[in-house]
């Protein structure tokens, strides 16, 4: 399979499942608790290594009981801690997530160590033979930890290795200068519709379509997108393919866009369709937001493939690949050097 780096935050997660939210000043009981391992680069690595690939996961965590929690966690599902490096001062950084009835989910959280990575951390040998770099939007957010991401996109580019970009919901307006910068040098960006017109730079009255235009016309290969009713679509310049979504009863959306992007990045490095491509992506996405929490409880992709052959959706005609040939395929990684594939 094929061998990923990733760049991103590292974090323990508090859960808290929460049946009605408070005004300010007043308190709220809540009805379980769980502590477990998180972080979007990091919820992306495991779902990677449980498909069976190589996960060489750039971070940090701080000189504490938590860190080494983390990387034993991590270590676990398989995910290569070699390029993780410990904090002496800041603490590894922990989220309070709170889930409501609905399993949406709404987090608080504390950068700690993630903020403190250094382009001095990064090392060419994690890119030595790599077939993809994903790199997380929260890592964008501030310095140095921002510098250590153009660093990282810098040395994927010396050997050649294609760039994904995740931009989580919430954070595209204080991340997009970055990004904008960053279009030419990325094979792809994943994002949701409301987040188009911020990264396109054309102000919040920008139609989608014209902010897919712009995004395409400013150098990204593809834009991975997840529309709220419809579905999802991967867009390039030849076009666009797009595949429904799933029904399933959500528990806690917590790591679902963490999934999604897996799902592509999975369908990339394997040569599937961009319609297969959406297709894995939306079942990944599915799956995840039927467990609690994120972390140790991404998918696998026998679960992942198991609800792509039952299609239990609204009766759509399926757009993916059959349960066979997607194994099939999915354990055939091919060459990206190519940036039209797909």
């Amino acid at each position: 399979m094929a061998a990923i780096v990733l760049l991103g935050d590292i974090n323990i997660d508090l859960v808290l499942d929460i049946p009605e939210y408070p005004l300010e000043g007043e308190e709220a009981i809540a009805t379980a608790q769980r502590h477990m391992l998180g972080g979007s680069a990091t919820n992306t690595a495991i779902a990677l290594s449980r498909a069976g690939h190589d996960c060489r996961l750039i971070g940090r965590v701080g000189q504490d009981a938590w860190g080494q929690q983390a990387l034993s966690s991590l270590a676990a599902t398989g995910v290569s801690t070699a390029w993780i490096g410990r904090d002496p001062i800041e603490p590894t950084q922990t989220n309070i997530v709170t889930v409501g009835k609905s399993g949406e989910r709404t987090m608080f959280a504390y950068r700690g160590a993630n903020a403190q990575l250094s382009p001095t951390f990064i090392s060419d040998d994690v890119f030595e033979g790599a077939a993809l770099f994903h790199l997380s939007g929260y890592a964008l957010l501030q310095s140095p930890q921002s510098d250590a991401a153009m660093r990282a996109i810098e040395l994927a580019q010396q050997f050649q290795v294609p760039v994904t970009l995740d931009v989580p919901a919430g954070v595209a307006v204080m991340v997009a200068p970055h990004v904008r910068n960053l279009l030419p040098k990325l094979d792809m960006i994943v994002l949701g519709r409301t987040d188009l017109a911020p990264l396109a730079g054309g102000g919040t009255a920008m139609p989608a379509e014209e902010a897919i235009r712009s995004l395409l016309h400013q150098g990204v290969k593809r834009i991975a997108l997840k529309h709220d009713v419809a579905g999802s679509s991967l867009y390039q310049k030849s076009g666009v393919e797009s595949a429904p979504w799933f029904s399933v009863d959500a528990v806690d959306t917590t790591g679902a866009g963490d999934a999604f992007a897996a799902g592509h990045i999975i369908g990339r490095v394997s040569g599937l369709s961009g319609s297969e491509c959406c297709r894995l992506a939306n079942a990944f996405g599915a799956v995840a937001v039927t467990r609690q929490g994120a972390g140790t409880s991404m998918p696998a992709l026998a679960d992942v493939m198991a609800l792509i052959g039952v299609d239990s959706g609204n009766g759509l005609e399926r757009a993916g690949p059959s349960e066979e040939r997607a194994r099939s395929q999915l354990c055939k990684p091919q060459s990206l050097q190519d940036s039209n594939r797909t």
